[in-house]
């Protein structure tokens, strides 16, 4: 087993790929449930949502050392490989079917037209989102990468953190207050460095200045951070805005950082083999498990399997079918690319100096 890692934060990992297929999953809605069902589904979502800023925080978080001494450099050798992935996964996904029947009605080029004619209608968007909605965080996380990078080499470090906070607000404004404060914004604020400057920034933050919260602290953050996303949630339905459509909101960091520092308080949770051997996998998993999703959609939808059957079923299945394809697509030397990043040691090297710090 990698000691070196830090258990919890790899514990950390598992649990945020789990929330993200909740998300995209969607439980306990529709008409098979009552409204009370759909509300505890809404505070599932919102629950799951600290999910991707626990991964942009642990990438600033552990780049921080090497960012610091070599920023370009750096940013280089994280942008080619992820790149790569993203590239080669948004050609999967924009030649992927969604919709089976149709494409067995009316063609393969029907179907696909439609949804590549959507993409094509806001060209500058697709770029920062790619071949299908949830490969945004990549672009998101090279955008707030790429910032750093030249702030630090042009000695404005300084400026990160107000320039991190104005961005958020400004994709708050334009985002999910959008209907009250009227912002606009070239594409749509979830994507590029919006939301994920901060966030990085934060755990970038947290390593360079090494700030600690108390667990009781942490745990208050999180539960507060929810609270506050629940009740944006629900003061924004008034206009018209479906809570699960919020991806930030202004308690998203606290949500996200209290959890992480939780985690990192108790770096022995999750010690255990498993942990280690499928976390290393959970960018894979990330970039792949659409795949299995689209196909499980198609045969419930063909079964007729839905409502509580096809909740009890998603999830699971997407989440075990996920990981057996990253292994399998790991095996073969010429689909390894897809869901590695070839350049891992920065990675390993930057878990390996965190344990050595604590540790000391």
């Amino acid at each position: 087993m990698p000691s070196a890692r830090i258990s919890s934060l790899e514990m950390g990992r598992l649990l945020a790929i789990f929330a993200v297929i909740i998300i995209h999953a969607g439980p306990l809605r529709g008409e098979a449930y009552s409204q009370n069902i759909n509300i505890v589904s809404d505070a599932l979502n919102q629950l799951s949502r600290f999910a991707v800023p626990f991964f942009f925080l642990l990438t600033g978080y552990f780049v921080q050392p090497k960012l610091t001494q070599d920023p370009l450099h750096t940013f280089r050798r994280y942008a080619k490989p992820l790149m790569i992935i993203w590239l080669a996964w948004s050609v999967i996904y924009l030649l992927l079917p969604f919709r089976m029947d149709v494409v067995m009605s009316e063609g393969y080029l029907t179907e696909r037209s439609g949804y590549w004619n959507y993409l094509l209608e806001a060209p500058l968007n697709t770029l920062f989102e790619g071949g299908l909605v949830h490969l945004w965080y990549i672009p998101g996380l090279l955008c707030a990468l790429g910032i750093m990078a030249l702030l630090i080499k042009y000695n404005q470090q300084s400026l990160m953190v107000p320039l991190a906070l104005g961005l958020y607000v400004w994709g708050l404004g334009a985002g999910s207050y959008q209907v009250i404060l009227e912002g606009n914004a070239p594409i749509f604020t979830r994507n590029g460095p919006f939301f994920s400057l901060l966030m990085v920034v934060a755990g970038f933050e947290l390593r360079r200045r090494n700030i600690t919260l108390s667990s009781n602290i942490a745990l208050t953050m999180f539960i507060g951070g929810l609270l506050m996303c629940l009740a944006e949630g629900a003061f924004l339905s008034q206009y018209d805005i479906w809570m699960a459509t919020h991806d930030f909101l202004l308690g998203t960091p606290f949500m996200a950082i209290g959890i992480f520092c939780l985690l990192l308080n108790n770096p022995k949770w999750g010690s255990y083999p498993i942990v280690f051997t499928l976390s290393q996998r959970v960018l894979g998993v990330y970039v792949a498990h659409f795949v299995v999703m689209i196909i499980l959609f198609n045969v419930f939808g063909a079964n007729g399997i839905d409502g509580p059957t096809k909740d009890m079923l998603l999830t699971p299945l997407t989440l075990l079918l996920s990981f057996g394809l990253v292994m399998a697509l790991e095996k073969m030397p010429f689909t390894r690319f897809l869901v590695q990043m070839e350049n891992k040691g920065a990675h390993i090297a930057s878990n390996n100096s965190t344990a050595k710090t604590k540790a000391q």
